[in-house]
């Protein structure tokens, strides 16, 4: 198919999807797809969900949109009273955006915010990890650690810090930026934020489990527990990236709760 489409894959040009059905997708050829992902980790309860269908097409036509500086809505205040109580924080907030990227972008500018309103102005450093992926626009990029897609990129990058990834299997390998031991993890992150002037650091952002670009990978037990203590001891807030983790991907409402910690922010 030829078109005006600008797509990510161009040799050779990707089958036309025409329709889909639980976790099969269907080509203009007939040709069915295993979508064993999900799509980007985006269809949980799978394609073609009828009463999913009706109940958007029955909001559509009722209220479309409602600008968030101006108006609530019953079905967002709704929304909220429901996933609320399952939410690992005390009394939560929540803030409905787009996507992952954004949510991202949106907690990093929450922490600054939080920060500015105690009088806390200095407070502007981020820190991630390497090996890491919050998204693809620009702040979400420059805070991921994933190398290969920072690259073209770099001369726009810089303003965040990494630390290594909590990665066992390739701690210590050259090039890696991984260690595999949570103590070793915690005090890593601890000097990164003592290197910093005092009452710079206003977050540091990760992936419960590392998912786009480690596949998967469990931190080591006690990691997130000695990360959290850290955080509390030096002001810093703790957000968690759950965009590929939360609701019960894992076993778990949210890949937190394995390890009972509570974060300031979740995405």
């Amino acid at each position: 198919m030829t078109g005006r489409i600008f797509g990510r894959a161009h040799d050779p040009a990707p089958p036309v999807a025409v329709r889909a059905e639980g976790s099969t997708i269907w080509d203009a050829d007939g040709r069915a797809y295993l979508d064993a992902a999900g799509g980007a980790i985006v269809v949980g309860v799978g394609h073609g969900r009828r009463s999913i269908a009706d109940v958007m097409a029955a909001q559509a036509a009722r209220l479309s949109y409602a600008h968030g500086s101006a108006f609530t809505t019953e079905r967002t205040e709704a929304y909220a009273a429901a996933i609320g109580p399952h939410l690992p924080m005390d009394d939560p907030r929540l803030y409905p955006v787009s996507g992952g990227s954004e949510a991202i972008e949106t907690a990093l500018k929450m922490a600054r915010a939080y920060h500015l309103a105690r009088g806390e102005k200095d407070r502007w450093i981020v820190i991630g990890r390497w090996s890491s992926y919050h998204g693809n626009t620009l702040g979400a990029l420059d805070l991921s650690g994933r190398r290969s897609l920072r690259r073209p990129y770099e001369g726009w990058l810089g303003r965040f810090r990494h630390v290594s990834a909590a990665y066992p299997y390739r701690a210590g390998l050259p090039g890696s930026n991984a260690l595999g031991d949570a103590e070793e993890l915690a005090a890593e992150l601890d000097r990164a934020i003592v290197a910093a002037e005092p009452g710079t650091v206003a977050a540091f952002v990760a992936e419960p489990i590392v998912g786009a670009t480690l596949a998967a990978a469990v931190p080591p037990d006690g990691y997130w527990p000695a990360i959290a203590e850290v955080c509390r001891r030096h002001g810093v807030l703790l957000i968690a990236d759950e965009v590929m983790t939360g609701f019960g991907r894992t076993g778990r409402w949210f890949g937190v709760d394995h390890w009972g910690v509570r974060p300031d922010i979740l995405a």
